[in-house]
């Protein structure tokens, strides 16, 4: 009868290769935790005080003969053992998490492996040695077994040599450091807990006894918690508040470390959900959690490299089951960083009320202790915004359903009515403030760029910039494929602040050649050639029952040619666009017709040159600004608007819906 012949060489270059440190570590790591499962399988509750491991490393940073040891005196390599020894994926330690892949890394990093083992045979002590070699048969070579009558005890010494080039050689640590930092965390449950033998791990020059050397960096340690959860069962939670050195080689400062049968299988950095970098007196304390239970032994891979279960599931453990108690066990430290949360909660409310959902307390409680990122703030309390609207459409839909039911009770019916107008109250009230929030925000940065304008009649970085053509002007220029560049309408506009019919007017035209105004964007011309001294075309509806037209004269500016009298200027273009012969940005003929209104603005200081040509107009009734009526030509009119007038007129405009959102006066941009 024929079996099937396993080829141990292709399964060791199937097994996954290290993309870090820890993983290339995982070998001596796998040897450390047979030798500590060996003790304590020797000692039992004695392994305190009775066992002993030392572990030896000698590495560089070139790497080039790197070695490490490994010996203990736990039970060795007896009759037991080393049949579990040749037999792959035993079940011998199946109890303790052993999946019988442990020396097929050995296998897959090193290149020399000698194993020298004393064990009880027949009332003494017996010997064996033997290279382990990565071969397809075999793989036990130079074998030697005998008595040791010279041995007072039983053990085991593992010696590894020469890194293996398939990625343990680029990953392994070149600093004793890094070897001492990655091994303090992997065996950081073991070293915590009662059945840690007397591990002694030398380094170079440097020697560090565990578990008695945790202690110097474990400034305050609680009991395991044990939670119950559904999905999860049973897990136990142990919280240390450490010494920032058990981070220093992490990419972290806190962290929870995922445990599988006594191994570090996963370690999450929860730095973002916490927003502490470090805390403690002398600021130089850092978080670390161990989780253990049955879930994550029952859920880890054969190499106990990584979990079954999805990433997600990590996060939702963190955050779920860890976290209460995280901010418990850090009381204090995330008090004092609720403060500077809370006062970033109250300055995204204040620009965006819309979230503004509660008070502060009620909406701090919403988010996660340690958040501090204002995009991310503003993302829970828009999440929680949402939530609670839908919540309340549901209330309205029901309210609305009982309304059109015959069983409608009056008394109930009526507090249902209320609460739900109250709601959609709410939600107006935050809504308009926000919109009220962005206008304040625009008429005190156009009064303060008109500012700087003014202080500066030359070629100013302020006359430069299109910020200011981008708020008050509906223009944009785009690549349009086969008619090169092309200016088009802008999605939006604040033209509101000319006059309230512009709020929701179209951009559709201008008085200069669209090519014109595209090669602007290309030359080293200033960009408020795209602004100023042109007339811009609105409309409010596709038809031409209403255009609206604005021209905007560079504030400041005191002197005109002839041919720059903006009541000539508007009709010339009122003309044209009478003619039927222009087209719009989308290149569609503008048509127009008799009954069209023409509502003309000029935004400008009316001084000098502009102040003498617009003389005999009519005035405002404020006095401040000047209209024209004609009486032939075509429907409508032409107001005259003075910049500052324009400002303090928005603002007058606004006024009740700024004391309605509770905004002050003052500027938002004042530094006062």
């Amino acid at each position: 009868m024929t079996s099937l012949r396993p080829n141990l060489v292709k399964r060791i270059e199937r097994l996954p290769k290290p993309t870090n440190v820890a993983g290339a570590m995982q070998p001596l790591f796998e040897a450390i935790s047979n030798a500590i499962h060996s003790t304590q399988a020797r000692f039992g509750d004695a392994v305190s005080t009775s066992g002993r491991v030392v572990v030896t490393v000698s590495t560089d940073r070139k790497k080039e003969n790197v070695w490490a040891t490994v010996e203990d005196n736990g039970v060795g390599l007896d009759a037991k053992n080393w049949d579990a020894f040749t037999t792959t994926d035993t079940d011998n330690k199946i109890q303790s998490g052993g999946k019988g892949v442990g020396r097929l890394l050995w296998l897959d990093c090193f290149n020399g492996i000698t194993v020298d083992s004393v064990f009880e045979s027949d009332g003494g002590y017996a010997r064996r040695k033997f290279d382990f070699v990565l071969a397809i048969d075999n793989q036990i070579q130079n074998e030697t077994l005998g008595p040791a009558p010279e041995a007072a005890d039983s053990a085991f010494h593992v010696k590894f040599s020469g890194l293996r080039g398939n990625g343990y050689e680029a990953k392994f640590p070149g600093r004793g450091s890094f070897v001492f930092q990655h091994l303090t965390s992997h065996f950081l449950p073991t070293f915590i807990g009662n059945r840690c033998p007397q591990i002694k791990v030398i380094v170079g020059d440097e020697i560090r006894h565990y578990p008695a050397d945790i202690d110097k960096i474990v400034h305050r340690r609680e009991p395991p918690i044990a939670i119950e959860t559904k999905a999860y069962g049973v897990l136990h939670l142990t919280m240390m508040e450490c010494d920032k050195s058990a981070s220093a080689d992490l990419k972290g400062s806190h962290f929870i470390h995922f445990i599988a049968h006594d191994r570090t299988v996963h370690s999450q950095s929860i730095d973002g959900k916490l927003g502490l970098k470090t805390f403690g007196p002398d600021n130089n304390r850092v978080f670390h959690g161990i989780l253990t239970g049955d879930y994550l032994d029952g859920n880890v891979n054969q190499e106990r490299t990584a979990f079954q279960f999805e990433d997600a599931v990590i996060e939702r453990i963190i955050n779920d089951v860890c976290a209460p108690h995280i901010e418990t066990f850090l009381a204090e430290p995330l008090a004092n960083l609720r403060g500077t949360q809370r006062a970033i909660i109250e300055e995204i409310t204040e620009s965006y009320p819309s979230v503004a959902f509660g008070d502060t307390d009620e909406l701090q409680a919403k988010l996660p202790s340690g958040e501090l990122s204002d995009d991310a703030i503003y993302g829970h309390l828009s999440r929680e915004r949402f939530r609670r609207d839908a919540r309340q459409a549901e209330k309205i839909k029901a309210v609305m359903t009982r309304l059109k039911g015959q069983d409608a009770d009056p008394a109930t019916f009526a507090s249902a009515i209320k609460e739900a107008s109250q709601a959609i109250e709410d939600a107006e009230r935050r809504s308009l403030t926000e919109y009220v929030v962005r206008r304040k925000v625009v008429l005190d940065f156009i009064e303060i760029l008109l500012e700087k304008v003014r202080d500066d009649t030359r070629d100013s970085a302020y006359q430069r910039e299109d910020i200011l053509h981008s708020f008050i002007c509906p223009l944009r220029v785009n690549t349009v494929e086969g008619d090169g560049r092309k200016v088009e309408a802008s999605s939006s506009h604040d033209l509101w602040i000319v006059d309230e019919r512009l709020t929701f007017a179209r951009y559709f035209s201008s008085d200069v050649d669209f090519n014109t105004l595209a090669k602007a964007t290309e030359s080293d011309e200033r960009a408020d050639v795209l602004i100023f001294d042109y007339v811009h075309g609105l409309r409010q509806t596709e038809t031409g029952s209403k255009v609206l037209l604005v021209e905007f004269k560079r504030p400041g500016r005191t002197d005109y040619d002839a041919d720059e009298n903006p009541q000539h200027q508007i009709e010339r273009y009122v003309r044209r666009l009478q003619s039927g012969n222009l087209t719009d940005v989308r290149g569609r003929p503008v048509k127009l017709d008799e009954a069209t209104i023409f509502h003309c603005f000029i935004v400008a200081d009316i001084v000098g040159k502009l102040d003498e040509w617009t003389y005999t107009w009519q005035r405002t009734p404020d006095g401040r600004g000047r209209v024209y009526r004609p009486d032939s030509g075509f429907r409508g009119s032409i107001e005259l608007v003075g910049w500052d007038a324009l400002l303090s007129d928005a603002r007058a405009r606004n006024q009740a819906f700024f004391d309605y959102a509770g905004i002050s006066g003052k500027s938002v941009f004042s530094t006062d």
